[in-house]
């Protein structure tokens, strides 16, 4: 093994119009792909992908019969050091952080960039946990 030299290093030799005609080749040679075979069974009305991420109808109408009912400002009622251990996830933690007592539901929902059905699901689990309030 030799030691450092005062050689200085040159790169390697790199063709850049070679390299542009063989990418354009390779690229006009592969087939156009559809949207079809990207998506596959996303496409389809009735997959079961799309039925697993759909959320239920009734769990749908349950969020919303309960913010019919509620009404008022979000106030946090509970203090740092318990909503620190609580199992939070980031959006939890951004609604709670917009939750200062001068935003209702609905413009919480509006601001929060979140879907509706997200927040009310985050919301009224908040709500029935004793760590936020309406007044």
């Amino acid at each position: 093994m030799s030691g450092p030299t005062d050689q200085p290093t040159a790169p390697p030799d790199f063709d850049l119009e070679k390299y542009l005609r063989e990418s354009e080749e390779r690229v006009s040679l592969a087939p156009a792909a559809q949207p079809d075979e990207i998506l596959g069974d996303l496409l389809e009305p009735h997959s079961e992908v799309r039925l697993a991420t759909r959320a239920p109808i009734g769990e749908f109408l349950g969020l919303e019969a309960w913010a019919a009912q509620v009404s008022g400002c979000l106030v946090v009622n509970a203090p740092v050091e318990v909503l620190k251990k609580l199992p939070l996830d980031n959006r939890a933690g951004f609604l709670l952080s917009l939750m200062d007592g001068s935003m209702d539901l609905e413009t919480l929902i509006e601001v929060s960039g979140l879907s509706r059905l997200r927040v009310l699901a985050i919301v009224q689990e908040l709500h029935e946990a004793g760590v936020l309030d309406f007044r």
